[in-house]
């Protein structure tokens, strides 16, 4: 059925009083919103661990090593004649800042001071240390962190929708984002995303034919996709990985987004937390990236109760070294609204790392409808958007001036939104042999690697206008916020916290209009 014009107009204008109704009966400034649900501050959780025994010492174990800032090569060549002492085979990056070292558990665990165990929580089964790994002082002086302890898996912040969605019945296209979010200007303007490069941290496999299906119909130029494979392509039941939606999304989102921007597709096999320092590992050795996106994650409570906040350590440091480059993080803030993640209860206000780390800028996700125009008729918090703030890392210097944060002492999150509610979600062609091969997906995981795409219109115009990278981008975004550069989200909430006027804990400091940011930023 087709609907006249002017029907359409009128719909529209209902549904816009209808929003004004919602706005002004939503919460004022400040007031938390709380479900049904008991709210508890996280702090002093543990997991109920089943001990299945010891690790087969022969079994294959690669990790990293992260030195500290500083660590010139006599010191790092030190640390790898430590390593090499118990049969590993060491190699060390030409910064000085990372080792990645392979062998067997046996000399992982000997090199490391520690014994390695199989547990079992809930329906997770995993190996992580039976202590804290003690290198000897001697070396242990020049370490920031290491993957030693393998973790637990993280989680993807993706979800998909195959039935009645409030958008298109595909997805919201590459152009009906152009609409929304004001893109269509800098395209014009002649900037795509060439000479840019956005680094992908991701999980198991991809099919690149889906990606070829996603750019031939939408029309896109063929972006330049280049896999890595990080930890070996086989997971440790000795099987390769099957395709997966998550690395699927990140990519098409970078592409219809900076359609002419390279993209490195870094994944590994397993999803454990260790893998992913030894990805900001490789990553960072490579070097030569604008913007990086990771769409994964685990609840901050969630290091502390599976005893792997070492884990968190040495991302963190990882981190540090890449956002040393001048290169923009960003991370999806999950999808459970303001309770974290959901692994071990419900009812803990908590954050997700590393969307929680200081050097990150954590994405959050934002419902938005069009007009029969295409562009934005309205736009509220969704209700998954990950959103609180940390337990672990302090508030960084940007964000402790900005009105509205629910915490003055640590990182709050989100910084930034974009669409993420799967209702009204990306398109993403996945499994394309099998109907329908396009479909809406939303969660954080596709307003992350969105963010990244515009990161590269905004790397590809400041090199236009003679200009580097920026040195911080979380503080450059925040200097804009209040600005033309962002739309601010007023309504809806996630669960704990409200959207209100300015910085608030669902949608940070709102959506961009890609314009105006891409302008204000050159």
């Amino acid at each position: 059925m087709v609907i006249p014009r002017t029907w359409r107009r009128c719909l529209d204008l209902i549904c816009c009083f209808i929003v004004v109704a919602l706005a002004s009966a939503a919460p004022s400034r400040g007031d938390a919103v709380i479900d049904s649900r008991s709210v508890q501050q996280k702090g002093g959780l543990s997991a109920i661990v089943q001990r299945l025994g010891s690790v087969d010492a022969t079994a294959h174990r690669e990790f990293t090593i992260v030195l500290k800032a500083g660590t010139n090569g006599a010191e790092a060549a030190a640390v790898a004649t430590y390593l090499r002492r118990f049969g590993l085979f060491v190699t060390i990056t030409p910064d000085d800042r990372f080792i990645h070292a392979s062998g067997s558990y046996a000399a992982a665990g000997a090199a490391a001071g520690v014994n390695f165990e199989r547990v079992k929580s809930g329906t997770e089964t995993f190996v992580r240390t039976t202590g804290p790994v003690q290198f000897p002082y001697a070396i242990a002086r020049y370490i920031a962190g290491s993957s030693v302890n393998p973790g637990v898996k993280v989680h993807s912040f993706i979800v998909n929708r195959k039935g009645v969605i409030a958008g298109p019945q595909t997805g919201y296209s590459p152009a009906d984002f152009a609409n929304i979010y004001d893109i269509n200007p800098v395209y014009r303007s002649g900037i795509d995303g060439q000479g840019a490069t956005i680094d992908i941290a991701a999980c198991f496999n991809v099919n690149v034919s889906d990606i070829t299906y996603f750019q031939s119909h939408y029309q896109l130029p063929g972006a330049s996709l280049h896999i890595v494979h990080v930890d070996g392509t086989t997971d440790q039941s000795g099987l390769i990985p099957p395709p997966d939606i998550e690395p699927t999304i990140d990519v098409e989102r970078v592409i219809a987004t900076a359609p002419r921007a390279s993209v490195n597709l870094y994944l590994v096999p397993d999803c454990l937390v260790s893998q992913f320092v030894d990805i900001f590992a490789k990553i960072d050795a490579d070097g030569g990236e604008t913007a990086l996106s990771d769409s994964y994650g685990l609840g901050e409570a969630d290091y502390a109760a599976f005893d792997i906040s070492d884990l968190m350590e040495a991302q963190h440091a990882a981190l540090q070294c890449i956002a040393s480059h001048d290169v923009a993080l960003f991370a999806a803030s999950g999808d459970n609204g303001s309770w974290g993640d959901p692994f071990l209860a419900t009812d803990f206000l908590d954050v997700n790392y590393p969307a929680s780390d200081p050097y990150v800028i954590a994405v959050g996700g934002t419902t938005v409808e069009q007009t029969s125009l295409g562009t934005r008729l309205f736009e509220y918090a969704w209700g998954g958007s990950g959103g609180g703030y940390s337990n672990d890392f302090t508030i960084p210097s940007w964000q402790a001036v900005t009105p509205g944060v629910a915490s003055g002492q640590f990182k709050n999150v989100p910084d930034v939104a974009i669409d993420g509610d799967p209702d009204t979600g990306a398109a993403v062609a996945f499994d394309v042999s099998l109907p329908p091969p396009l479909f809406p997906a939303g969660g954080t995981s596709a307003a992350s690697p969105t963010w990244a795409g515009l990161w590269a219109l905004v790397d590809e115009s400041r090199r236009l206008h003679g200009h580097g990278k920026l040195s911080s981008a979380p503080a450059a975004l925040y200097h804009l916020r209040g600005t033309p550069a962002f739309y601010d989200i007023t309504v809806g909430d996630n669960g704990y916290y409200p959207a209100h006027v300015g910085y608030d804990n669902v949608t940070g400091v709102g959506v961009p209009d890609a314009a105006k940011l891409v302008t204000a930023l050159q």
